[in-house]
This record gives C-alpha cells, structure tokens and sequence, in this order.
C-alpha cells in the first residue's frame, strides 16, 4: 500500500506539465532490436521542472521513481542495452512536447494493492502504460478491449471537468 500511495504522489507532482523528453533504455542483439514494448527495459518521461520519472515493469506492478537515466552497456554475448531518446514510430515518442492533463491509476489482475500501469491524459490522446508478466503494453488511447477483463481504471487524479 505504501509503494501505491509513493505512486500517486509522484503522479500527482508532474500532472500539468509539460513533457520536455523521453529517454527509453532498448536490448539490442546483433545490431537489432525486437518490437516496441517488446525491446523496451526501462523509460523515463522528462517533464519540466521536476527529475525524471523512471519507469519499471516488474511482474505485474509498475514501479516509478524520481531517477536520471543509467548508461548505454554491453551485455556480450547477450546483446547490448542502449540508452537514447524515444524515436518514432515508438509509441513513447509521440507524447514529447504534450501536457500531461490527469493521471488514473490501472489496478492489475494482481491481488496486491499495487498499480499495474497508469493511463496517462495528455493534451491529443492518452497513453496507457501496464505492467503485464514482466512484459509492458504501451499503447495510445483507452485500454484495450482485449485486456479490459484484467485490468481495471481507477479514478482520475484530478476531478474531470473536460474531456
């Protein structure tokens, strides 16, 4: 319940600014990296005014912290992990100069009192982040239909008055 509570005060502290960056840390192997969630390690979101907020899948939370980014390191034989800005067509990358509006939290299929993912209000259209099995879904919009049965939204941070 504690982890919960640090979440949405943390959410709470970057509602109505502006995203400056988004920095995304990728596994790389043979100079080639899988799909969009399925690459992705860590992201963090660079919002005016406040440290980076620094997002982790792990099992069936999301973990999110005040943290700056970690460099770019070899993994040998395993590949590498490379440390850069978000870039299109990455789903993280169409959010950069948007205001965050309002924040919900998204309680997973976990029994614990713990966030899955959030579902993040910017100015053009939300972005719903989940932490699913150590896997992310990232995707722009409402939660998928295909996964509205594991997952459920909470309230908004702030009361709606728009859209």
């Amino acid at each position: 319940m504690e982890q919960r509570r640090a979440t949405v005060e943390l959410l709470r502290r970057v509602i109505g600014r502006r995203l400056d960056a988004v920095t995304e840390a990728r596994h790389w192997y043979a100079g080639r990296r899988d799909g969009d969630a399925e690459s992705l390690v860590h992201f963090w979101l660079h919002f005016e005014g406040v440290p980076p907020v620094m997002a982790h899948s792990t099992g069936e939370h999301l973990l999110l912290e005040f943290a700056e980014p970690y460099a770019s390191y070899d993994m040998r034989e395993y590949g590498e992990t490379r440390v850069e800005p978000a870039q299109p067509p990455d789903v993280l990358a169409a959010y950069k100069g948007q205001l965050l509006l309002n924040v919900a939290p998204i309680q997973g299929y976990s029994s614990e009192p713990s966030a899955g993912g959030v579902q993040l209000r910017f100015e053009h259209e939300d972005l719903v982040v989940v932490s699913l099995g150590d896997e992310w879904l990232l995707t722009q919009g409402p939660v998928p239909a295909q996964f509205a049965a594991y997952l459920t939204v909470g309230d908004w941070l702030v009361s709606q008055t728009g859209k």
